[in-house]
């Protein structure tokens, strides 16, 4: 393989500053239409906002944040234009996310000699395409996830090649959030210490693959720089549409959305284990009196979290007008995609603090302190014991 993955850092908020030229340097986050955080300027991540916040989560976190709403269409058109102009060299082309795209050069260039001049010349077009303060950061490698992380290393206008000879090497100190594992995951592994990609490729195989799954395991064997995945131009489902009758027919939204999900649910799962999520999908309804509707929904970035395409979903189908009650509902799942690595936030995004943390203090409370949380000392230490210093939940403090 020979992958490069470009990258406009901060595409949707450089987008939205072109706009508005008064929002550059302030503080800035982008809402969708369920008023969550699609996008945060660096100003504002300092301060702890994060994406997928809620607008007042952000407000508390940064008072003085800028809130806007999210202008998905221009963003997509432009989206497709940066697209369209790596396509442009005739080589297959997927896009990850916003601003985020691979290309397979394996048919052209193999070697970081001969791939140096290709990069430099997408480069170009590409910062012809988006101006100077929208320049990409690219990263070439054998395989997807080091290509992406080496983008993510290159300051923009430049670039970084990483040599299969060379990649045990830049990967090691890498961090995990690199992996587009659930929160909840690499809270657990930030908890036991495991910090860098290196740490992780180490843990047991068997064990990784008891606590974590499927999506544990092709994790470790990216992070252990096994990654094989083809740059596939068209990441699409191949099962075909579900369609669901409903008998008697219902005006009400709650049974259409709980059919919608139940169509998507197995979908879903399954795009999850492979480290994938549903980036657009489409409903189609047809009403008793023969007119139909068409819902197409397009994700800021691919989601597998039902509970994230319950509310899109669920938003859709209440601004949309019935003509009258709904008969047929289709579901299809136009298009998948990598899902995207999630950063670990200093401050929970919910307010409340986790359950599980929140279990062990009661219990200890009752209990007494029987329930620790290891923190990585020397991880070189000969000693087992003393690689780890341990501290009751009870005294803790949650962040």
């Amino acid at each position: 393989m020979s992958v490069l993955c470009c990258r406009v850092p901060d595409f949707l908020i450089g987008l939205a500053e072109r706009q508005e030229p008064k929002w550059m340097g302030r503080p800035l986050a982008l809402l969708d239409a369920n008023e969550r955080v699609s996008a945060a300027s660096p100003e504002a991540r300092l301060s702890g906002v994060a994406v997928q916040m809620s607008a007042r989560q952000a407000q508390m976190r940064c008072p003085d944040v800028l809130l806007s709403l999210l202008d998905t269409a221009a963003c997509q058109q432009k989206q497709s234009a940066f697209v369209g102009t790596l396509a442009e060299c005739g080589l297959p082309v997927e896009a990850q996310t916003w601003g985020v795209a691979y290309v397979d050069l394996r048919e052209v260039a193999r070697t970081g000699r001969t791939v140096q001049p290709i990069c430099a010349e997408m480069g170009k077009q590409v910062r012809r395409l988006l101006g100077d303060t929208l320049a990409p950061s690219l990263g070439w490698d054998t395989g997807k996830l080091i290509a992406r992380a080496a983008s993510s290393c290159a300051r923009p206008g430049h670039m970084r090649l990483v040599e299969h000879s060379d990649e045990e090497r830049f990967l090691n100190p890498l961090s995990i959030t690199l992996l587009p594992l659930p929160e909840l995951a690499l809270q657990q592994l930030t908890w036991l210490g495991i910090t860098t990609l290196g740490q992780f490729a180490r843990l047991p195989a068997t064990a990784v693959w008891q606590r974590f799954g499927q999506a544990g395991k092709l994790a470790q064997q990216w992070a252990r720089g096994r990654d094989d995945r083809s740059v596939s131009p068209t990441a699409t489902m191949a099962p075909q549409p579900v369609s669901v009758d409903f008998d008697p027919p219902t005006a009400l939204h709650t049974p259409v959305l709980e059919a919608a999900l139940s169509a998507l649910r197995s979908p879903l799962s399954s795009l999850a284990h492979q480290l994938q999520g549903c980036r657009r999908l489409r409903l189609d309804l047809r009403f008793v009196e023969g007119s139909t509707r068409v819902i197409d929904c397009t994700f800021v970035e691919p989601v597998s979290e039902e509970s994230r395409v319950r509310a899109t979903v669920s938003h859709q189908l209440q601004i949309l007008e019935w003509p009258a009650e709904l008969e047929t509902l289709r579901v299809t799942l136009l298009e998948t995609g990598e899902l995207v690595a999630r950063q670990l936030t200093l401050f929970e995004i919910e307010e409340e603090s986790s359950p599980l943390v929140e279990l062990a203090r009661q219990l200890s409370r009752r209990y007494g302190e029987r329930f620790f949380q290891p923190r990585l000392v020397d991880e070189r230490h000969p000693l087992p014991e003393r690689r780890f210093l341990f501290s009751a939940l009870a005294s803790c403090s949650t962040v």
